[in-house]
């Protein structure tokens, strides 16, 4: 069930917070978003560092609901409000971090989200790093509406 109030929520702040105008160029960092996630998720089940529990429907060993729920509208939103000036593309790093390890310490408390050879830490030195990495595949691929000349 906490899987399922995680897509509906993620989908409706996406809803109140989306530019459809710029879907069709942001929806690929959504996309490259939620590969990331399912692959390090994929890593992790298979080292057995943690596990999900209570999915009702399983993707490559992690939660479709959360997949195509938080990274998946976090990854479109994340383009759609990538800064030009870097120290706030760095602030908004930190930022975002702290949303999704919000996010995951609610899943843990829930009992959704078991670590077995896990710690925060690392879970914060990974979000820091997949999204210093989404940001580049934003650059190099110009999925920022600031990128593009059809502001």
């Amino acid at each position: 069930m906490q899987w399922l109030m995680t897509f509906i929520a993620s989908w409706i702040i996406f809803i109140l917070l989306i530019d459809l105008k710029q879907i069709k160029y942001t929806i690929w960092a959504g996309l490259l978003a939620a590969i990331c996630q399912l692959i390090i998720d994929n890593m992790a089940f298979h080292l057995k560092l943690y596990d999900f529990r209570y999915d009702i429907l399983k993707i490559f060993n992690s939660s479709f609901f959360f997949t195509f729920g938080a990274p998946f509208t976090i990854g479109i939103l994340y383009a759609q409000t990538y800064p030009e000036n870097r120290i706030l593309r760095l602030i908004n790093v930190f930022v975002s971090t702290a949303l999704f390890f919000g996010l995951e310490f609610a899943l843990k408390l829930s009992g959704a989200l078991k670590y077995i050879h896990w710690h925060y830490f690392y879970s914060i030195t990974i979000d820091v790093l997949a999204l210093m990495s989404l940001g580049n595949l934003i650059t190099i691929f110009k999925l920022a509406p600031w990128m593009r000349s059809e502001r």
